[in-house]
């Protein structure tokens, strides 16, 4: 509790410094060049529908011979721009403004903006809407070609990157789909398929969505644009409906890859395993839409992500609503986040030899390198199990016990047959991977991560999304989020079912009883051994 009240301060603190700082002018460009001096300075600029947008420029220290990439930083949910290198969350706290803060530093020209809604820009929110967030990342690199001098360009126009977590990360795929001097992303525990993320096989995550609605349009009164403000309306009733997702379908990734638009950068995605909000899942989609649309993409896989406000906790010292960690470890190499960050806008954007290798897939702690280690690949069956649930029990439902030390890294497919008594017809299950310990018999659940279930809803989603309208199906697939578990000889991999959970609590449901059955297809079981 105390660390929240600390965020909170520490941002009415920056939000009341940032009301007495003066926008200055840019110099205007000309066809002349002469030294830069290290600066900074606030400035503004219209979107074509009128919005006015504020951001801070970041002037590097450049010499008459000089030139610089640009680099694109912008803030995550309710938050605001790093209008200060150290009076500003930002450039004092978030590792995105630090390295945006370190680029410019060491030769970037760097703009950190406000998305419409947010801090000094005008304009409603619209949840990255591609004809409006999307948007004004081009009328930002419009304004940088005219106003800032000595700019890196190519054919395309000016050399830019972009970086920044959560809402400032779906923005960046989508920008990038729209303009091709976007050349180099950093992505960080972002959507690729929002729908999903917020209502995961049509049940909507009711925590996350309520505090996300606090944060949007209490902490930033009143900016909800009418359309999004009806959509967070239309989640209060637990499910899915096709207003909500004709108003957010097109605010991701996904629609763009399946539309064949994928992005045009390169990118550097960085995903947590704990994030209940976004999961790994969303990170494997976005490079493998990336790497089919030929586009070089590095995927790394942190602990951290977004945790659920006073349910899931970070480490001491990390923020407490979201953090990534400093370092990863794969392979035989320890990679320092920041560092590798830089280093690769500096091969992408000034043609630098890299100084490290990376791999395709960086699992902390794990042996995968490549995306393809990630797929289901071995089949169990899940014989014909009597579960019943209660508030105060979960149900284990065994899949594979270890012979030797073992770990699985990725997402398991599930395929149910969920039958129940009439008045459990429109029951939810909660269900999650977890290990059985041999030596304690506890279970412990795999990164935090939980799954809804609910056939009946499960069956309106797929009509929503994908027009299918099969009642007579009894098994239902879904995909459970990505894990990363280790498991001691003799230990016992499952499934823990359960009829609450601490990030639904908007479904109460003391007690289910069903038959369930189906197939489960896991991952690549390493043997730790051999690995080592």
């Amino acid at each position: 509790m105390r660390s929240y009240v600390l965020w909170l301060c520490l941002n009415l603190i920056f939000v009341l410094q940032g009301c007495v700082h003066a926008t200055t002018q840019p110099i205007s460009v000309t066809g002349k060049t002469a030294e830069l001096k290290q600066r900074y300075y606030q400035a503004k600029t219209t979107a074509s529908d009128g919005t006015v947008l504020a951001f801070t420029v970041y002037q590097p220290h450049l010499r008459s011979d000089q030139t610089a990439p640009l680099l694109l930083h912008t803030h995550g949910f309710g938050l605001s721009r790093m209008k200060r290198p150290e009076l500003s969350l930002y450039g004092f706290l978030l590792p995105t403004g630090q390295i945006a803060k370190t680029a410019w530093q060491n030769g970037y020209w760097v703009i950190s903006y406000d998305q419409r809604g947010h801090g000094d820009s005008q304009g409603k929110i619209r949840l990255t809407d591609p004809a409006k967030e999307a948007q004004d990342v081009i009328t930002i690199m419009n304004w940088a070609e005219k106003n800032l001098p000595q700019l890196a360009k190519n054919q395309h126009g000016v050399r830019t990157g972009m970086i920044g977590e959560s809402y400032a990360g779906g923005v960046q795929y989508l920008a990038s789909a729209l303009d091709p001097r976007l050349q180099a992303i950093v992505p960080i525990t972002t959507w690729y398929d929002i729908v999903h993320s917020l209502a995961p096989n049509g049940i909507p995550k009711s925590n996350w969505i309520g505090f996300l609605n606090l944060i949007g349009d209490w902490w930033n009164w009143n900016k909800f644009d009418p359309e999004l403000k009806q959509a967070y309306l239309d989640t209060q009733h637990g499910q899915l409906r096709q207003s909500t997702y004709d108003f957010l379908k097109t605010h991701q990734a996904s629609w763009f890859c399946s539309h064949h638009q994928a992005p045009q950068a390169d990118a550097l995605i960085i995903q947590g395993f704990r994030d209940v909000l976004f999961p790994f899942n969303e990170g494997v989609k976005a490079a493998q839409c990336l790497q089919q649309a030929q586009r070089e993409v590095h995927l790394i896989g942190v602990q951290g992500g977004h945790l659920q406000p006073f349910t899931q906790h970070s480490p001491l010292g990390n923020t407490p609503f979201w953090y990534i960690g400093k370092s990863v470890h794969c392979g035989q190499q320890q990679y320092n986040l920041q560092k590798t960050i830089l280093t690769w806008f500096n091969q992408k954007l000034k043609d630098q030899t890299a100084t490290e290798s990376l791999p395709e897939l960086c699992v902390d702690q794990s042996p995968v390198n490549q995306l393809t280690d990630l797929s289901p690949v071995t089949e169990y069956q899940l014989k014909k199990t009597w579960v019943a649930p209660t508030t105060s029990q979960a149900v284990f439902v065994p899949i594979h016990t270890a012979l030797q030390p073992t770990s699985m890294t990725g997402s398991p497919r599930l395929t149910l047959n969920m039958e129940t008594a009439p008045k459990y017809a429109n029951a939810t299950l909660f269900i999650s991977v977890a290990v059985k310990s041999k030596v304690t018999g506890k279970y412990a659940i795999l990164n935090d991560q939980t799954t809804p279930f609910n056939p009946t809803q499960k069956r309106s989603y797929d009509q929503i999304r994908l027009g299918l309208n099969d009642q007579m199906r009894t098994a239902q697939t879904i995909e459970l989020p990505s894990v990363y578990g280790q498991l001691k000889q003799g230990d016992t991999l499952g499934l823990l079912i359960k009829s609450q959970s601490q990030y639904y609590q908007r479904i109460k449901q003391p007690q289910i009883e069903a038959w369930i059955s189906g197939q489960i297809v896991l991952p690549k079981l390493w043997d730790e051994t051999a690995a080592k």
